[in-house]
C-alpha cells in the first residue's frame, strides 16, 4: 500500500509540474483605455451569455429559438451598432463614435476572428433552421472555436 501511495504521489507531482515555458503567456497583448476595456469585456461576456442561451435552447430541442438567439446576439446583423466596426459610416459624428468604439484598439487579426465569429453565428442560424440537431451542434462548434482561438491568441489589458 505504501508503495502504491508513493507511486501515485510521484505521478501526481510529475503531472502537475509546469515548466517555465508553459507558464509564459504567449498571447498578443491588446491595450486599450480602461473604459474601452470594460466595454469590450462586457461585449465578450454578452457573447458568452448568448452561447449559453443557444446551448439551453438546443437542450430543449428548440432549433428556431437557438437560431434567433445566434442571429440577434452574436450574428453580424445584431440589433445594435457593433462597437468593433469603428470605420463603418454612422448616423452620428465619426469623432463621437471614435470616442465610444473599442475597435480602434483591436489588431487586424483579432478583428478578423471577430468577423468570423459573427459569420459563424449567422451560418449556425441557417443550419439550425434546417432542423438537424447534429448538424446544428457541428455548426455551433464553429462559434465556440472562434472564441477559443481568440482567447488563446490575445489578452486585453488597460493602458
Amino acid at each position: 500500500m505504501k508503495r502504491y501511495i508513493a507511486l501515485l504521489s510521484t505521478f501526481l507531482l510529475s503531472t502537475s509540474a509546469v515548466t517555465a515555458e508553459e507558464m509564459t503567456d504567449h498571447r498578443q497583448l491588446v491595450e486599450m483605455p480602461p473604459q474601452m476595456q470594460q466595454m469590450f469585456l462586457k461585449n465578450m461576456r454578452g457573447h458568452m451569455e448568448a452561447l449559453d442561451q443557444i446551448i439551453a435552447a438546443l437542450a430543449e430541442n428548440d432549433l428556431n429559438a437557438a437560431a434567433d438567439i445566434a442571429e440577434t446576439t452574436v450574428g453580424s446583423a445584431q440589433g445594435k451598432k457593433r462597437q468593433c466596426d469603428e470605420n463603418k459610416p454612422s448616423q452620428h459624428k465619426q469623432t463621437e463614435h471614435k470616442k465610444k468604439a473599442f475597435g480602434q484598439f483591436i489588431p487586424p487579426a483579432m478583428k478578423a476572428m471577430g468577423r468570423q465569429l459573427h459569420i459563424s453565428a449567422n451560418e449556425f442560424a441557417v443550419v439550425a433552421r434546417q432542423g438537424d440537431m447534429g448538424e446544428a451542434y457541428k455548426s455551433l462548434s464553429q462559434i465556440s472555436s472562434m472564441c477559443v482561438a481568440c482567447h488563446q491568441s490575445f489578452q486585453v489589458k488597460s493602458k
